[in-house]
């Protein structure tokens, strides 16, 4: 009990102490929202600098650049107010003294802005012009967009050839488009090319034509009041358009197929008979669930090789545009810090010795590369490497305030 409040202390004390004295041991911090994580993290700041460690090589990683100016104004105010209590004379006063006089020198951001200062701290060993460009996501984006048109206006070939299939297979240019910049966002997973049989449409022929059938004699002859429902507007458009277009022709069944790719409402007294709008309103679903759905997943499984294809070259030249202007987005200043840091013992070394104390907020959030990269920073290497990792996941767990 603390007896100048009359508060209890919260059930995990032990372990709230233990991050701001169990220095040399790696941890993983559970949290659930609110329960103090930043307090905690900038108390471990603290207590690093108390113990003597150099502010320069610190090094703490936050999700947004919004979290890292809370955590940079933060752990400067807690030096000001420990150092203000601290004996005159002492050598945690001299260490306070030393660290408040060297903040630029501790190093708060988001895991892009760290690659980026691995990759201008050695940028001959990575391969990149030392004045290298970091664009944010709007300038990536905006690239992006003109590399992709640049590389459509001089398509020839077997690229040509390529998108001429896709075209035949009702792929529109936009979609394309849609898949090059999706793709771009994940440089750094292989995706899988095999071919994959065509689908057959059999199915749909042999199935929605008479379910179609089965549905026209309880369709009102004049809209009802409330207009038509969703079933009776399909079922009424497909069996008009079926008068006229080839049967045999699949990409028009698709056509037909996509329509039915939606929630299909049936408003029972909007049909000529109730028991037989029940009926539809129970066999529509079943169909899509059964034939349909599976039939799209089919479709969509054998156009994505010849998408992923067709995208490849796109996402290397608009790597190479980037490259040849020194621009560098999101994804390459990951990939580029983690290959420099894999395959260089050296410089692998020299940034373990550079940055021995590593804080990682919303560890969780992080992708395989970025995990990568912490590890191999922290990890055994001939230079040495960092004595602890410090994470912080803000789901449940120990803080509950």
């Amino acid at each position: 009990m603390t007896e100048s409040y009359g508060l209890t202390a919260p059930a995990d004390q032990a372990d709230r102490d233990r991050i701001l004295t169990d220095l040399d041991t790696t941890l993983l911090i559970e949290a659930g929202a609110g329960s103090g994580k930043t307090t905690s993290l900038v108390g471990r700041l603290l207590a690093l600098i108390e113990s003597g460690v150099n502010i320069g090589q610190i090094a703490a990683i936050t999700f947004t650049n919004k979290a890292a100016d809370e955590m940079k104004k933060r752990f400067r105010l807690a030096l000001e107010k420990a150092y203000r209590r601290s004996s005159e004379g002492s050598i945690v006063r001299e260490r306070l003294s030393e660290a408040l006089g060297n903040l630029d020198l501790i190093f708060i951001g988001t895991i892009h802005s760290f690659c980026g200062s691995l990759l201008r701290e050695r940028p001959i060993e990575a391969g990149l012009d030392p004045s290298f460009e970091e664009m944010d996501e709007e300038s990536d984006k905006g690239f992006r967009a003109s590399c992709w048109d640049e590389y459509m206006a001089e398509l020839d070939g077997e690229a040509r050839l390529q998108l001429e299939e896709l075209v035949s297979l009702r792929v529109d240019v936009n979609t394309l488009r849609d898949v090059f910049d999706r793709v771009s966002l994940f440089t750094d997973v292989e995706l899988p090319c095999e071919e994959r049989e065509r689908p057959s449409f059999d199915r749909i022929r042999d199935t929605l034509f008479p379910l179609l059938d089965a549905a026209a004699p309880y369709i009102p002859t004049v809209e009802p009041e409330k207009g038509w429902d969703a079933v009776q507007k399909l079922v009424r458009q497909t069996r008009q358009k079926l008068r006229y277009i080839d049967l045999s022709d699949d990409m028009r069944i698709l056509e037909i197929a996509k329509e039915f790719d939606r929630k299909l409402d049936v408003t029972l007294n909007r049909w000529t008979s109730k028991e037989h709008a029940g009926e539809m309103k129970k066999l529509f679903p079943e169909w899509q669930i059964n034939v349909l759905f599976p039939f799209l997943q089919a479709w969509r499984e054998y156009l994505y090789p010849k998408l992923i294809r067709f995208v490849r070259p796109v996402l290397d030249y608009n790597k190479a545009r980037r490259y040849v202007a020194g621009k560098l987005n999101f994804q390459d200043l990951l990939m580029e810090a983690a290959k420099l840091v894999r395959e260089n013992g050296e410089v692998r070394a020299y940034f373990a010795e550079r940055y021995q104390r590593l804080l990682v907020d919303e560890f969780q959030d992080t992708d395989p590369i970025q995990a990568e990269l912490m590890f191999l920073l922290t990890g055994s290497t001939e230079g040495g490497g960092s004595e602890t990792v410090h994470l912080s996941f803000p789901q449940s767990g120990y803080f509950d305030l």
